[in-house]
């Protein structure tokens, strides 16, 4: 069975974790809250809950540093002084087998600096979510959970290195 990891799947990335599932993966999900993830595990039979903060690091490495390899990686991790990306990377490193990794990254993300300055390990294939938003008449806004989720889910059926979900330009126009 393949086996997918989750970072942030319990809140904006739950429809991901279910599609996922779906597919015929087991689901690891990190999250720290109770009550997101009781919704999340709702009516579901393969996702796997891995209740902890990335930013303790020490718990996160205990927590993913499982003894089989992950095939599939998605990672919506803000950047904290506490690095839980190299900590992922680092468990990514040794394994054996190759993985997709999905790097979900904010709107204002300067994506080759952070392709340029992530070591991804050899036997993984780096890409990138970028996130932006929605211009509708008049106004902009964010983009929804679902909207999220769902061009996640694109960019694992495209397989392209960057794949953006919404827009990004206006940039004076953005939310």
């Amino acid at each position: 069975m393949e086996r997918a990891l989750v970072i942030g799947g319990s809140g904006m990335l739950a429809e991901t974790c279910h599609w996922l599932e779906k597919q015929g993966y087991e689901v690891y999900v990190v999250g720290r809250t109770t009550s997101k993830m009781a919704k999340l595990l709702e009516n579901s039979q393969n996702i796997i809950p891995l209740y902890t903060d990335y930013r303790d690091v020490n718990d996160f490495k205990q927590k993913i540093n499982q003894t089989f390899d992950w095939s599939l990686v998605v990672a919506w991790i803000h950047n904290v002084p506490e690095n839980p990306m190299k900590v992922l990377l680092d468990v990514l490193f040794n394994q054996k087998s190759t993985c997709d990794f999905y790097h979900v990254l904010g709107s204002s993300s300067n994506l080759n600096t952070i392709k340029e300055k992530l070591k991804t390990p050899k036997n993984c294939t780096y890409h990138q979510v970028q996130l932006g938003f929605i211009l509708e008449t008049g106004y902009s806004r964010w983009l929804t959970n679902q909207e999220i989720s769902k061009g996640v889910i694109e960019a694992f059926k495209l397989k392209q290195p960057t794949y953006i979900v919404g827009q990004l330009e206006p940039w004076d126009q953005r939310p």
